[in-house]
């Protein structure tokens, strides 16, 4: 009898230890992965840092038609991984910031042209008729009927981490009271100004029932990424090559946890960067990069199996920095993570 209950307990054990391992197995591999590109200006040479011009967007357009990418929604991208569906390969979303009068004049006709989906963010304190800069609302309610998803960017467009929690809040408020008064809705989707925020914000976002948030630093999304910090690729003259577009659709989403510093606004500084790796073969070809105002900022990189700590060799400089990290896997696939601090 003793040795029935032993051989019992040891087939349990095994079974247990199978799915153990399966379940192992799964959670190294990235099921869903969306690289987002943002434009803010198309055409407007006066701005290069912000507009593309309009050789680069034909490019663009060209290379994510061709077949070899699936573009779709952001709302799509994002419920998809919040229901945890399945996402197809090599899936685009593109978004917008601002409501330039370039979008509506040039790049709205270039995208609804070739059935792109777009999410514009509307900054709602600049939206006013006759502005030389932006589109008005009749503009954008023309937008929405033609299936432009308009997205939430603040009032102001202030740097949200400088700001008191009352005047964060009126942010929001005035903002949501101007959409719903315009277009009878508030939006689902944020983008924060320049990509800053800190956890408060992100807490504040949450609470006013916004379904994720983006932030303005390269990287692809997946299902490790914080719904309320999703990385986007930013295009503009400088960085909007074609050989950068294509590496960046291409690119699947680095799976990482237990990232360190947690508020992408830093109370120490330089800080200590850490994280986990999904899938801990990848630390062998992991390489990382920190770039602030002053250009590259050198650091050490120590892995322990997954555990991945960086060491700064100096403090980073007041305002953005970022760090870029990416690893090419066993299929030849890179894979890319992005964040943003803020000082």
């Amino acid at each position: 009898m003793f040795f029935y209950k032993y051989l019992f307990l040891q087939i349990l054990k095994s079974i247990s230890l199978f799915f153990l391992l399966i379940t192992f197995a799964q959670a190294s591999n990235i099921k869903n992965s969306a690289t987002i590109f943002m434009y803010h200006k198309f055409g407007v040479d006066k701005y290069p840092s912000t507009s593309v011009t309009l050789n680069q967007l034909e490019s663009h357009v060209n290379e994510l038609v061709n077949g070899d990418y699936n573009i779709l929604s952001l709302d799509f991208i994002v419920d998809t991984i919040i229901n945890d569906g399945e996402l197809p390969k090599n899936s685009i979303g593109i978004s917008i910031d601002d409501a330039d009068k370039s979008f509506f004049e040039v790049g709205w006709p270039i995208f609804k042209k070739n059935n792109i989906p777009v999410t514009l963010f509307v900054t709602t304190g600049t939206i006013a008729n006759n502005s030389k800069n932006y589109i008005n609302w009749e503009q954008i309610r023309n937008l929405k009927k033609e299936g432009v998803t308009i997205g939430a960017h603040s009032h102001t467009h202030a740097h949200m981490p400088e700001l008191e929690i009352n005047d964060l809040k009126k942010e929001i408020e005035t903002s949501n009271k101007i959409f719903l008064r315009e277009l009878g809705e508030i939006p689902t989707l944020f983008a924060y100004p320049y990509g800053e925020t800190n956890n408060e914000i992100i807490s504040l976002i949450k609470s006013y029932k916004f379904k994720v948030a983006f932030g303005q630093h390269s990287g692809v999304i997946n299902e490790t990424s914080n719904m309320y910090y999703l990385p986007r690729f930013s295009l503009n003259e400088k960085y909007g090559e074609i050989d950068r577009v294509k590496f960046a659709a291409n690119a699947i989403g680095l799976g990482i946890y237990d990232f360190i510093p947690d508020d992408p606004t830093i109370s120490q500084n330089p800080p200590f960067i850490g994280f986990s790796l999904l899938d801990e073969k990848l630390a062998s070809s992991l390489n990382c990069f920190i770039f602030d105002s002053k250009g590259q900022v050198q650091s050490e990189m120590y892995k322990f199996n997954e555990r991945i700590e960086i060491r700064l060799s100096r403090e980073l400089s007041a305002g953005r920095s970022r760090i870029n990290c990416t690893a090419k896997d066993s299929s030849g696939n890179w894979k890319w993570f992005g964040h943003q601090f803020y000082f």
